[in-house]
């Protein structure tokens, strides 16, 4: 029996991420340029926007992390663990953020 295999399935692990992150990375912009024409009105907004740009880091990171094997898969463990804390240290500021707003 012949299988084509010439064709892509188009919803793929990486094109997953790769939409998400996408998805998060407008909405980040967006809701800091929103922000940023108000800050008096929507300082609300800050930790939601911290809470998404740890999302985005987390999403880029994924992918790095579960990398294969090979000559080059150190570096990229590498670059997921310090998106990881990149991602860390804006969970962080998101919580400082609302503690601080909302107290």
């Amino acid at each position: 029996m012949y299988v084509n295999r010439t064709k892509k399935n188009p919803y793929t692990k990486q094109t997953i991420f790769d939409i998400l992150s996408v998805v998060s990375g407008l909405a980040v912009i967006g809701l800091g340029v929103f922000v940023f024409l108000n800050p008096e009105e929507y300082a609300q907004m800050f930790p939601v926007i911290f809470l998404l740009a740890a999302v985005f880091q987390i999403l880029c990171a994924i992918p790095r992390l579960a990398g294969g094997y090979g000559k080059k898969s150190g570096k990229r463990k590498a670059v997921g663990i310090c998106l990881c804390a990149a991602a860390g240290i804006l969970l962080i500021f998101a919580v400082v953020s609302a503690i601080c707003l909302w107290r």
